[in-house]
């Protein structure tokens, strides 16, 4: 499809999907969360879904879920793993599930890797995990830090960098941030706090007073321009922690099941403390939040 045309099919999207949310007040799914496989040649100490064959999806149930969530009214899509760049079956590798939803009608599409692989896909966002400086990420991702950068500078999309924040990666978080942004590859920078059972958390992630240190500090990196994706609105809600979940408009489909919001929604331990600064800032948006909206069109 043709970019121009491209473009105008994304803006009547987001009309839509506006008048029907602030206009008559609908709660109508627009955001798809594909976990499409948990094969990963990665071992992230704070990740528990890698490996486990438990949300392996074939083909079939690929097309078939993309296909039921256009038809509930999905318009954007993150396709995620373990690790999605590995996934393949019956002769479909991750192009073919990109083109398939393109060829649906979705018309932001997102797919969240750990860039080890190299990222050769055209009408996509790739959403890149580095996980804090080149010290702080080789050391929890496996000395992959200079190999990602080169498959970012040759990406054929944009790219945006996502951090996760734990106690492994907060300490030198100035220096991460002023490191991922003076390589120039990254069109934004996104973060998640660590999201964990409480056990986990408390171990790995940041809690308390902690976390409450690294948004203001997170905070302070945005004012100074470096291009974090943080609204005023979100970085508020995240602080006080009283933004609204779970969030209607997201879905999640993981392990044969279909979850509204996040597949942690079913645990109250975890969801009571989310971390996913992308969720947010989307509780913001529908909220109206000018602040947020304007981040979200930016973030693309």
């Amino acid at each position: 499809m043709a970019r121009g045309s491209q473009a105008l099919k994304r803006f009547r999207s987001y009309v839509s999907f506006a008048a029907d949310t602030f206009l008559f007040r609908r709660v109508r799914p627009y955001l798809m969360t594909l976990v499409i496989n948990d094969k990963c040649n990665l071992d992230c100490f704070y990740c528990a879904s890698k490996n486990t064959g438990r949300y392996d999806l074939d083909r079939a149930q690929v097309w078939a879920v993309l296909s039921a969530a256009y038809g509930r009214g999905h318009r954007a899509l993150v396709i995620t793993g373990g690790e999605p760049m590995l996934w393949c079956s019956d002769g479909a590798a991750i192009g073919d599930v990109l083109s398939y939803a393109r060829e649906l009608g979705f018309v932001d599409i997102a797919v969240f890797t750990n860039g080890t692989f190299p990222l050769d896909a055209e009408s996509v966002t790739f959403i890149v995990s580095i996980d804090g400086t080149r010290e702080a990420h080789n050391a929890i991702r496996a000395n992959t830090y200079d190999a990602i950068l080169e498959h970012v500078r040759e990406a054929n999309a944009p790219v945006v960098a996502s951090i996760t924040l734990s106690k492994a990666s907060a300490e030198d978080l100035e220096d991460a941030i002023h490191e991922i942004a003076a390589t120039g590859l990254f069109s934004r920078i996104t973060f998640n706090l660590l999201t964990h059972n409480p056990d986990i958390v408390a171990k790995y992630g940041l809690t308390g007073n902690e976390r409450l240190d690294v948004l203001d500090r997170l905070w302070r990196l945005k004012r100074q321009g470096y291009p974090i994706v943080l609204s005023k609105a979100a970085y508020r809600a995240l602080r006080a922690n009283d933004w609204k979940r779970p969030i209607r408009q997201i879905e999640l489909y993981a392990g044969q099941r279909l979850f509204t919001c996040c597949r942690d929604v079913v645990n109250p331990d975890i969801c009571r403390n989310c971390g996913y600064s992308g969720c947010v800032e989307i509780a913001q948006a529908l909220r109206g939040r000018p602040s947020a909206i304007v981040e979200l069109m930016k973030a693309r």
